[in-house]
């Protein structure tokens, strides 16, 4: 980990941008931006270890950084995938305990990190911040929700099928789509081991559901994906 200056115009700009911090007063977000610090990760680089006290949040302004954890088998399950923009260990930094999982950059990443203290600080006296979390928390309850829905009830083939067609939502319903992980990072973050994704993507694209170029996937049959994506057996 590396610690970078920054002008604080550059980490206001930043910290507006963090739905936590999006509708805040200038004040506070300047007073926050006093505070934080840039650090720089080189991929493979841990910014926190799951048990660890809980003792400030990032927020991940550029790069790529994954929230996991590992079973008594060594087996990697990945909980989230946090992007510029995204707060990242705000609930363990609220509580006051311990970190519960892992973060590690994916790539060569930055984040602004606010002690908890001031983080707090600024918390008590502004509500809307509280409410943001809020929000934030709700988010990320629904998707661990569905996380835990699909890895106790479905199939590979339904979470991956699920997860393609997300990916096409967020890019404005394109029928093509890029992988932002490795195939293996996205087994991990389907609660599957390389292998099996490996046969279900070429199961899927023998069916002609699929063509598989690398990391860009063309959905050739969206209407079957999506009913693959309802439990339809594949």
């Amino acid at each position: 980990m590396k610690r970078i200056t920054e002008p604080i115009e550059k980490r206001i700009e930043w910290l507006s941008a963090c739905s936590l911090f999006s509708e805040l007063s200038s004040d506070h977000v300047t007073a926050l931006a006093e505070v934080a610090g840039l650090r720089a990760y080189e991929p493979g680089e841990v910014l926190f270890h799951g048990g660890a006290e809980a003792d400030g949040l990032h927020i991940i302004v550029a790069g790529r950084v994954k929230v996991c954890r590992y079973g008594a088998d060594g087996r990697e399950q990945v909980l989230h995938i946090f992007e510029g923009g995204e707060p990242c260990g705000e609930v363990a930094v609220f509580e006051g305990r311990v970190y519960p999982a892992t973060a590690e950059a994916m790539v060569s990443s930055r984040s602004l990190f606010i002690l908890r203290g001031e983080f707090l600080r600024v918390a008590r006296t502004r509500p809307e911040l509280l409410m943001n979390m809020l929000a934030v928390l709700s988010r990320r309850l629904r998707r661990f929700v569905e996380m835990i829905d699909d890895l106790s009830l479905k199939e590979v083939s339904t979470r991956l099928a699920r997860h393609l067609l997300q990916l096409s939502e967020a890019s404005g319903n394109e029928v093509e789509v890029e992988l932002a992980t490795s195939k293996a990072m996205l087994a991990a973050r389907l609660g599957a081991v390389a292998e099996t994704l490996s046969r279900t993507l070429t199961r899927m694209q023998n069916k002609g559901l699929i063509q598989v170029d690398g990391r860009r996937v063309t959905l050739k049959n969206p209407s079957a994906l999506k009913r693959l994506a309802d439990g339809e057996k594949l």
